[in-house]
């Protein structure tokens, strides 16, 4: 384990030990009235430590620490596409202590693509506490592609001999469906290439042997301020501030299709309201923080705050959205 941090980015490190050590310092005069915490809540994540979510969540966790009295500790739990981490959790006592951050992803592309396979109705089994964050997801194609902007793209792809490819992180990802739904918009034939991460299809899209990729900054980034790679377009409603330059799919008379991964908390479906809501709302305050702008934009990532009933209202509308992408073009799972 040790090895395993000291290869973290610095920044990475900073913050895994900021919300270590606020969760232990925290002091128990600052607990809350009515009961809760009454010991550490464990916060069981799907991914790996150090990677996007994980690490903007910890930036949150001294907050917390302070408001609440206890620690919040994150307990990673990577594999099975979240399901190892939504069955801890699902299982869990609804009283506050075990909550699970999760992605739109886990939550709202789980239940379409795995349907019976799963041991737990993402429905029935959880409510949502908060939103958090947003990873705005952009199209990308190398430098040296023949398509300079969105219209040239389109014209490519009807005029290609072959349908052009574009490369992913994986069957049923949110880059998948998103892809999908582009180019049903657009009215062009694409086909997926799926690699096991982002990284992994870095080379073969700088090579153009993948054509494109909708994906966010977290990975492309840096190619493309090296100018390796161009934008073309902002796959959401409006311009992101990360790329103000970039047109959103409006500006491009396309439809505002949503390309993004948000990150959102969750707890076991019995949690009474008090503890959601006032939880809720401490998350809330803090993204409305200049720390927390800052801190969230190092990582390619904006806040997204929605408290628990907008945000659950969110995921029924994806589901259902991702439900028939899916089932439209015959997506199934690794």
């Amino acid at each position: 384990m040790a090895s395993t941090v000291n290869r973290m980015p610095a920044w990475t490190r900073r913050t895994l030990s900021a919300g270590l050590l606020a969760g232990l310092g925290a002091p128990r005069a600052a607990r809350a009235q009515g009961g809760w915490p009454q010991r550490p809540v464990r916060i069981v994540a799907p991914f790996a430590a150090g990677g996007a979510p994980d690490v903007a969540f910890r930036m949150a966790l001294p907050r917390l620490g302070a408001a609440f009295g206890q620690p919040f500790v994150i307990d990673n739990r990577p594999g099975a596409s979240g399901a190892i981490a939504a069955d801890a959790v699902a299982s869990a006592a609804p009283d506050g202590h075990t909550l699970l951050l999760a992605t739109n992803s886990i939550i709202a592309i789980n239940p379409a693509l795995f349907g019976a396979r799963l041991s737990y109705d993402l429905a029935r089994d959880f409510r949502a506490v908060a939103r958090f964050s947003r990873l705005p997801f952009f199209l990308f194609v190398a430098a040296e592609s023949p398509a300079r902007d969105m219209k040239g793209l389109i014209a490519l792809a009807r005029e290609a001999p072959q349908p052009l490819t574009y490369a992913t992180n994986g069957n049923g990802t949110v880059g998948h469906i998103s892809t999908e739904t582009l180019a049903r918009a657009a009215g062009i034939e694409l086909v997926h290439v799926p690699y096991r991460a982002y990284p992994a299809a870095m080379g073969d899209l700088l090579a153009g042997r993948v054509s494109m990729t909708l994906s966010d900054l977290t990975v492309f980034g840096g190619p493309l301020r090296g100018g390796r790679l161009r934008a073309l377009a902002a796959i959401s409603a409006e311009r992101s501030r990360f790329l103000p330059d970039v047109p959103a799919l409006p500006e491009l008379g396309l439809p505002a299709v949503d390309g993004s991964v948000w990150i959102g908390l969750f707890a076991p479906a019995a949690t009474p309201d008090e503890i959601v809501t006032r939880l809720g709302g401490e998350l809330r305050a803090w993204l409305a923080t200049e720390e927390a702008v800052a801190g969230l934009a190092q990582i390619s990532q904006e806040p997204a705050p929605l408290d628990g009933a907008a945000l659950g209202a969110l995921v029924r509308e994806e589901t259902a959205r991702f439900a028939g992408i899916i089932a439209a073009a015959g997506i199934r799972p690794d």
